[in-house]
């Protein structure tokens, strides 16, 4: 199988749930530097960003995306994380892993590269980059520590795989 593309990048997290929203965040400041300007990225499946990288954000990874990620030869899963994980910003590989969990509405990375590789005997090069989120309560603005987060996250990603 050949890859279209070079790049994916995969954002999920429910912006209406304060930092829970950092991958929404960095993925539209992306795209605004980019100059495209009001992108709405609920509405389409993939967004182009330019002509080697696409973009797909969700409220939760979807075990269909992993028909989608075949298309690239990289993805970046892009996501937050809580006071649970030591390091304020996390990059690293992912293996394609099967994950099981106990909830239905759980599905990790490495379980999406896995699926793929099972449908279409392929899977892109995988990282997942989080963010450390400090507050998930109801609203739409994330934390200012977790807004400096996203900051330096576009950079990893703007030096690490534009």
């Amino acid at each position: 199988m050949t890859a279209t593309k070079k790049n994916l990048f995969i954002g999920y997290g429910n912006p209406d749930r304060g930092d829970d929203g950092a991958s929404y965040t960095l993925l539209i400041t992306l795209l605004n530097n980019y100059g495209k300007q009001n992108p709405d990225i609920f509405s389409s499946e993939i967004t182009e960003l330019n002509e080697n990288t696409d973009i797909l954000f969700n409220f939760q990874l979807l075990p269909e995306f992993a028909e989608i990620i075949t298309n690239y030869e990289r993805v970046v899963f892009i996501d937050a994380h809580t006071g649970e994980i030591e390091k304020d910003i996390r990059i690293k590989p992912i293996d394609p892993t099967p994950e099981y969990s106990p909830f239905t509405h759980h599905f990790s990375p490495a379980s999406c590269l896995a699926l793929a590789y099972s449908i279409t005997g392929y899977h892109p090069k995988g990282w997942l980059l989080s963010m450390r989120g400090y507050e998930f309560g109801f609203n739409r603005k994330l934390t200012n520590k977790t807004q400096a987060l996203v900051d330096q996250a576009l950079i990893i990603i703007q030096k690490e795989f534009l």
